[in-house]
Order: structure tokens, then sequence, then C-alpha cells
């Protein structure tokens, strides 16, 4: 069992540094370690960061429709959809 954790471990590594290799030709910063590292960091940071999950969870804490909708896809437990058609805030914000 031993021996075969090793070479998962080992494979990994290969894959990693095949991984920057490919990225360094490329002028890029990439591998295996910061693959999973941005996933891990989750969309927050990824679509908008001007929006972060900050506690609000109602549409009187909202400014604009994409606020709302950042909040009601990334962040828990908001009451922003009434009927779950996945329009936050559709009273609040009607769209024309």
């Amino acid at each position: 069992m031993k021996k075969w954790i090793l070479l998962a471990i080992l494979a990994l590594a290969a894959w990693n540094y095949h991984l920057n290799q490919q990225a360094a030709q490329k002028g890029e910063e990439r591998g295996l370690v910061k693959e999973i590292v941005q996933g891990v960091q989750g969309a927050v940071f990824k679509r908008d960061p001007q929006y972060r999950c900050d506690g609000r969870k109602y549409c009187a804490q909202m400014r604009s429709q994409d606020e709302a909708l950042f909040f009601l896809t990334n962040c828990p437990e908001t009451q922003l959809d009434d009927n779950d058609n996945g329009i936050p805030c559709e009273e609040d914000f009607p769209i024309e």
C-alpha cells in the first residue's frame, strides 16, 4: 500500500513539473498546486472582486440587480429569490 501511495505522489509531482514547464514556455505561472489553490479560492475572487459575501442576505440591502445576483449565486443563506426562478430581487430591480 505504501508503494502505491509513493507512486501516486511521484506521479503528481511529475505532472506538476510538466504543467510548470509548459507554462514557463508560454511565460505563464501555473502548475498543479496553483490550480488547486485557485479552485479552493472559489468564484468570489474570480468573477467579480468588487462584491464580497459580507453577511447581507435581503433585497433591501442590495444596491443593484448585479450585486443581488452575485450574492444569490455565491453567498450562503440569502433570501433574494422568493419564487426560485434564479432572478433575485425582481420587485426591487424590475427588468425592463
